[in-house]
């Protein structure tokens, strides 16, 4: 498998999701927060359908690349920030 390519391209798509997770959270947490039906059902689908699933995958293959340790152009900040979010999504998904 080509960590070198998938890991760096599933972290960039993990933080788009998890941007529209927050967006979704505000959407049903903050009250008079009108959106358009479209817009709603774009960021529900990435926030709360596909960035638990992008995150738990990216989760598993950022260990077997520590575990195999494989060199990565991957900035930290996305790495802390996705690995925070999947822990968020997990709270929120499951308390």
């Amino acid at each position: 498998m080509n960590y070198k390519a998938y890991v760096p391209f599933l972290s960039r798509l993990a933080v788009l999701c998890n941007i529209c997770f927050m967006i979704d959270m505000a959407i049903m947490y903050i009250p008079g927060w009108t959106m358009p039906n479209f817009l709603a059902n774009f960021f529900g689908v990435l926030g709360l359908e596909m960035a638990p699933f992008i995150n738990l995958i990216l989760g598993v293959l950022m260990i077997i690349v520590i575990i195999k340790k494989i060199e990565l152009n991957l900035h930290k900040w996305q790495t802390f920030f996705n690995m925070g979010m999947l822990l968020i999504q997990l709270i929120t998904l499951f308390a």
